[in-house]
């Protein structure tokens, strides 16, 4: 008997992982559409299928977790973009299981839990409930205070705190949050900073983002002035070379050659 190979996944027929088909939605304001193809990119990303092609539950590769949770906060703010609060609250869900899972039965360091309670804080906040989300992030702060780590600002930079930093720079564009204003300007509080900044500043980000009824690509490689394109839609030519497209740096639409 022979068995059959394992196909490489196709995820559509322009060859785009689910990602990018979810970020060249944002370009055109399918926010429903977007939703689903972040989700799919989050069980994808969960099963080593794309993007960086880490199996959760793979003890070799701790908290890489982060990005299909990212995913998931995303697909859930798409769906709030969209107004199906429904399905926003489903993603919120699956995430909080998901972490739950990690947080007590494959990341054991407290650093790494207590991001665990900080991603609880960010699916609450999806979901629209601010309370739970506030005790979420609060157990998240004394967490880090009880984990004292040596170097706070290098555990932001490992996978689970950065796929959250991530979309959380996303969520704020236009606006464009840095990474001080996420972590404070020493370093030396930077993950309690963190939790306490998500605690006051997340649930605004994300109604700045539900009333404009748009959210912004991530930035990838931008490039400022370039005579070659236009964006039809507001003319500018400052645009954002992401998931195999160029977008406007300033609108978020596609943009075409000059």
């Amino acid at each position: 008997m022979t068995s059959n190979p394992t196909p490489t996944p196709t995820p559509n027929a322009e060859g785009l992982n689910h990602r990018d088909r979810a970020i060249r939605c944002l370009s055109e304001a399918a926010y429903a559409d977007a939703g689903d193809a972040y989700t799919l990119a989050a069980y994808g990303g969960l099963a080593g299928l794309e993007g960086r092609r880490r199996e959760a539950f793979d003890p070799d590769a701790r908290g890489w977790v982060g990005y299909p949770l990212a995913a998931l906060v995303l697909a859930g703010v798409c769906y709030r973009i969209a107004e199906l609060d429904g399905r926003a609250r489903n993603r919120a869900g699956q995430g909080i299981l998901v972490v739950g899972d990690q947080r007590d039965h494959v990341l054991d360091h407290p650093v790494e839990r207590a991001a665990c309670h900080e991603w609880v804080g960010d699916f609450r906040a999806v979901a629209g409930d601010a309370d739970r989300a506030a005790a979420a992030y609060d157990r998240a702060a004394d967490g880090y205070a009880a984990a004292e780590p040596d170097s706070p600002a290098e555990w932001t930079t490992r996978p689970l705190l950065q796929a959250g930093t991530d979309a959380l720079l996303q969520l704020s564009r236009p606006d464009d949050l840095d990474w001080g204003d996420l972590h404070g300007s020493s370093g030396s509080d930077a993950l309690g900073h963190r939790a306490r900044f998500k605690r006051s500043r997340l649930r605004s980000l994300l109604h700045a983002r539900i009333d404009d009824g748009r959210l912004f690509a991530p930035r990838g490689s931008t490039e400022y002035g370039v005579d070659d394109f236009r964006c039809p839609a507001c003319g500018a030519n400052d645009v954002n070379y992401v998931a195999e497209t160029v977008l406007c740096l300033r609108c978020n639409a596609g943009v075409d050659r000059a």
